[in-house]
């Protein structure tokens, strides 16, 4: 019930984005940042949204209730140890990392760097500048969303399903009209 609750609000923040770039490929979005500047600035409301829907989709603590049902009985860690529970550690880091990727890719211009990309750096050196700045967006939101694992406790269910059902679908639907209605103007 909590991914598919928070798979639409998640869904509709990068559909906001989408409906202001107007294209689904990641390099025509970051092209458009680059035009436009960070989808972010466009999409006050859908940034939050997502991330808050994507931690509680890769059930990232406050919303991981799997995890704390583990805590009574060790869930499906009672029969890992060693190697097995490792991948099981390290999985949960990589979707981490992804939902950053996608995050800094959708609202803070991917590879793109802070400001004007400069333009006599071609090539190889081109390529480095923008990994170097991938990398660097990735990974200080992979930074902060440890941070509010270390700070936030958990929300029970209902709060969980109430904060999905009650603020996030509805400020979703909002940002995408409203993001429609200012692509159409």
């Amino acid at each position: 019930a909590q991914m598919v609750s928070y798979e639409i609000p998640l869904t509709l923040s990068i559909v906001g984005v989408v409906v202001l770039t107007g294209t689904l490929s990641f390099t025509h979005i970051v092209e458009w940042q680059l035009e436009h500047g960070w989808a972010v600035i466009w999409q006050l409301v859908g940034f939050p949204i997502f991330f808050i829907a994507a931690a509680a989709e890769i059930n990232r603590t406050p919303f991981d209730m799997v995890e704390a049902d583990s805590e009574i009985v060790a869930g499906p860690f009672t029969e890992y140890s060693g190697m097995r529970f490792g991948f099981f550690y390290f999985a949960e880091y990589v979707a981490l990392f992804i939902m950053c990727a996608i995050l800094v890719t959708l609202f803070f211009g991917g590879w793109l760097a802070p400001w004007p990309f400069p333009a006599q750096l071609d090539g190889l050196a081109g390529t480095v500048y923008g990994l170097f700045w991938f990398f660097l967006k990735t990974y200080i939101f992979v930074f902060i969303a440890i941070w509010v694992r270390a700070t936030l406790p958990r929300v029970r269910v209902d709060q969980l399903m109430g904060m999905a059902w009650k603020a996030l679908l509805p400020l979703a639907l909002v940002n995408l009209f409203v993001t429609a209605a200012v692509v159409l103007i």
